[in-house]
């Protein structure tokens, strides 16, 4: 059953009619606020281009090599004897490792004292007889012929003595090589015989011995690296070590970096053609002996002087086609792209030797949420927003 009949009066329908102009208005009102309301600059944190007193530094990559290191041959033939020492082992110079069997060149060395003495005898029996004709020719009774040939036997026997004492003394050479001697300190390798096998010059090495301290490091630079090492710290590349040389640091397979710091000792006279590089040789200490020959380093060539450089955190460097460049808020507080040349890395920051200004500030942290010409909210790194 409905309650209205009939049509509505005229107050109720200027009702309706109101409420619907205040809808449409307050509609109206809402979409303008939206559409004049613009989200705020995205907030960057950077950090100021600034001159600080570093040590200039440059890395290359080089290889531990030991000063004297040789393969143990043996020099004569025989049984290996003994093995005086274990692999491994730790050496003095002139200390005994390998003993080959003796008795042969014993024997031999016996013989060739015999020869000796026969041949002095018989030389001394020539020289008798050469005397004798000598004194019989200035009398007369020999001919001259019959006294050439006594002057030529005892010319002849005097040679037999000098070979004789030849044979002499390699027989004392051949004796001494049984005992097999380290030519200098090191560290002895593993042994490639075992005793009662028969060693000799044709066979391998017995050992390989290396000298653990001081040590090399071998590495190569560019031509233009090598310019500015020498002219920069007056090198002179035919005696490194004059003058206040730079001094090298390492940095281990591990990262960690190495106590000592060593000095350059060999620059090479040439380029190598295949790989436009200057061969040189720093040397270290290596008092923990903790650097091994055939170890890959990184090396670094530090200046002896610090020196004032613009650096900017390593975090605020970006690559591309062209290059290394950063992101640069101007005065404007927009975000700028600035191409960069580098220099050399000083721990976490770089030197920016073209491309910025002290003071500019470049941006290292949100690299992500902004692009060249946007407006951006700038904060200092490590420190808080301003509250609004």
């Amino acid at each position: 059953m409905s309650f209205f009949t009939g049509r509505p009066n005229r107050s109720v329908r200027l009702s309706v009619a109101v409420l619907g102009v205040l809808a449409l208005a307050a509609c109206s009102d809402d979409s303008g606020q939206q559409q004049s309301a613009s989200p705020p600059p995205p907030s960057v944190s950077v950090v100021a281009a600034v001159n600080k007193q570093i040590q200039q530094s440059v890395s290359f990559v080089g290889q531990v090599a030991a000063v004297d290191e040789v393969n143990l041959v043996a020099r004569v033939s025989g049984f290996l004897e003994k093995k005086e020492v274990e692999d491994g082992a730790v050496v003095k110079q002139g200390e005994l490792l390998f003993q080959i069997e003796k008795q042969e060149y014993e024997a031999a060395l016996e013989r060739a004292k015999a020869d000796l003495a026969s041949s002095k005898a018989d030389a001394a029996l020539k020289a008798a007889d050469e005397k004798r004709d000598k004194d019989l020719l200035e009398k007369g009774h020999v001919s001259e012929a019959a006294y050439e040939a006594t002057l030529a036997q005892k010319e002849q026997a005097d040679a037999a003595v000098q070979a004789s004492d030849a044979a002499l003394k390699q027989a004392e050479l051949n004796l001494s090589y049984t005992d097999v001697k380290a030519p200098f300190p090191g560290q002895i390798g593993k042994t490639t015989y075992s005793v009662g096998e028969v060693v000799g010059p044709n066979t391998q090495s017995l050992a390989r011995l290396i000298q653990l301290a001081p040590v090399y490091v071998n590495f190569s630079v560019s031509e233009s690296e090598y310019l500015d090492a020498v002219q920069k710290h007056q090198i002179d590349p035919t005696d490194p070590t004059a003058g206040t040389p730079p001094k090298l640091r390492l940095v281990l397979p591990n990262g960690q970096d190495y106590g000592e710091t060593g000095e350059i000792v060999f620059i090479d006279n040439r380029v190598d053609p295949q790989t436009g590089t200057i061969a040189m040789r720093g040397k270290f200490e290596n008092a923990n002996n903790q650097l091994l020959a055939g170890v890959y380093v990184t090396v670094i060539i530090e200046a002896p002087q610090e020196t004032t450089a613009l650096v900017i955190p390593q975090a605020a460097i970006q690559r591309d086609q062209k290059g290394p460049f950063v992101l640069v808020v101007n005065s404007e507080q927009t975000v700028e792209q600035r191409s960069v040349t580098l220099g050399a890395q000083t721990g976490a920051d770089f030197v920016v030797t073209k491309g910025l200004q002290e003071g500019e500030t470049v941006i290292v942290q949100g690299l992500q949420k902004v692009r060249p010409g946007v407006p951006v909210n700038a904060v200092l790194a490590n420190q808080p927003e301003a509250q609004s």
